[in-house]
């Protein structure tokens, strides 16, 4: 290994399509096809309903694997930031599959999640390794966008009666099929198209299409993540893009009022039937019934996973118990209950240590790290989200500038 103590190319100095090389050119490709197509969940929803002649399992192994060639032959250079990231899928895929300390009820059973944590290490991976190349960050900002349209297009597709991905009735999904999931994974990747996209007027088109997909499954946690990174954006590029963001702000006023009007109006349509828990979202978003914005049930949930997590303090109960047995809605509680105390801190290290980088890099990231913390306070299921690793790992190459390079060759790699 070879110590290199530059930064990464900076976001927008790393794709020159016309001057790419083959080897460049290929890992673009490749790597936002694995990417795009793994995190939208299009291929494995597309499987299930029969729309697609292989298996995502297959794509998903090949690709890496071509991706991860197509690396080697592009000069890497690795953010030892960015792969400790990997650490907690990492520690949770040999928790589950060799210790195999809690036994999973859920369908799939415990071969099933092993597969899936497997399958959230390996993409990870991969993310990490494209990072480390010289169009690491044109590689991901595309594939981002490609998982926002294609998120938000199934989700639209869905809501105009097309389709039934959902698993919640009355709330449209898209691919990912559970619709908080889907917005976790909106917001995350409109983070990176807005930390890694020098345009403004296509992140303002991101932001618009984020917005259809994020209003139409009715999650309140996501809409407020989403409101406060789109107020975040807005309020740095006030200054700059002033007359710009008064016209968007203008036209998107009717709009906003027409989309309003659209939920309000399907709460009594055959999209949401009869659904009391639609409804009541709708009332809450939308009404200004504030009352229905709490639930009850999430805080005995949280409740729940705290005083379990009294029992096993310090080993936890082993992967998958946040998920199978107590689902806290918490992230936090959610590693302890997992991998006990050493889990939890390192997982704080992690977040404080980005947010520390972020505030010396000048705020440089924050429309990642947003999503990264405030999810956190609604979601268990984070860690098992290879879209908050690769968002965590953009954030990590963003605000550090350790790097090593490891050279391949006849001698001997120099430490």
């Amino acid at each position: 290994m070879e110590g290199d103590g530059s930064a990464s190319a900076m976001p927008g100095q790393d794709a020159r399509a016309p001057r790419l090389k083959l080897s460049a050119r290929l890992l673009l490709w490749a790597g936002v096809l694995l990417l795009g197509l793994f995190l939208s969940g299009a291929n494995a929803c597309l499987y299930e309903h029969g729309q697609l002649p292989y298996k995502p399992r297959d794509f998903t192994l090949g690709m890496s694997l071509v991706c991860l060639l197509l690396v080697l032959w592009n000069k890497p250079s690795f953010s030892p930031v960015a792969l400790g990231m990997l650490l907690i899928p990492a520690l949770r895929e040999v928790d589950a599959a060799l210790l195999v300390r809690f036994t999973t009820q859920a369908p799939g059973g415990q071969a099933g999640m092993v597969a899936t944590l497997l399958a959230v290490l390996l993409v990870s991976t991969v993310a990490v390794a494209i990072l480390a190349t010289p169009i690491g960050y044109t590689v991901l900002r595309r594939a981002a966008m490609g998982v926002i349209l294609l998120l938000c297009g199934s989700i639209l597709y869905e809501a105009l009666g097309y389709a039934n991905y959902t698993v919640i009735p009355g709330r449209p999904a898209g691919f990912l099929t559970q619709p908080n999931e889907s917005i976790i994974y909106v917001c995350l990747m409109l983070g990176v198209v807005l930390t890694l996209g020098e345009s403004f007027w296509l992140n303002m088109t991101m932001i618009a299409i984020a917005a259809a997909g994020v209003g139409l499954t009715l999650s309140r946690s996501g809409m407020v993540v989403f409101a406060l990174m789109v107020l975040a954006y807005v309020g740095l590029n006030l200054r700059q893009h002033f007359t710009k963001i008064i016209l968007i702000v203008l036209l998107s006023i009717p709009a906003g009022i027409a989309g309003v009007s659209f939920l309000v109006s399907s709460a009594e349509s055959r999209n949401f039937g009869t659904d009391t828990n639609a409804k009541e979202r709708v009332e809450a978003i939308f009404g200004g019934n504030v009352d229905k914005m709490e639930s009850g049930e999430r805080m005995k949930d949280l409740t729940d996973g705290w005083e379990a997590v009294g029992e096993a303090p310090l080993l936890g109960h082993g992967t998958g118990s946040s998920t199978s047995r107590w689902q806290p809605h918490n992230q936090w509680v959610g590693v302890w209950l997992d991998l006990g105390l050493g889990g939890v801190l390192y997982y704080a290290v992690l977040l404080v240590g980005l947010t520390i980088g972020c505030v010396f890099a000048k705020g440089r990231g924050v429309y990642c790290l947003i999503p990264l913390w405030m999810f956190s306070l609604f979601s268990q299921n984070l860690v098992e989200n290879a879209a908050y690793w690769i968002t965590a790992a953009v954030l990590a190459c963003l605000v550090t500038k350790a790097r090593f390079r490891i050279k391949l060759g006849a001698g001997k790699a120099r430490g």
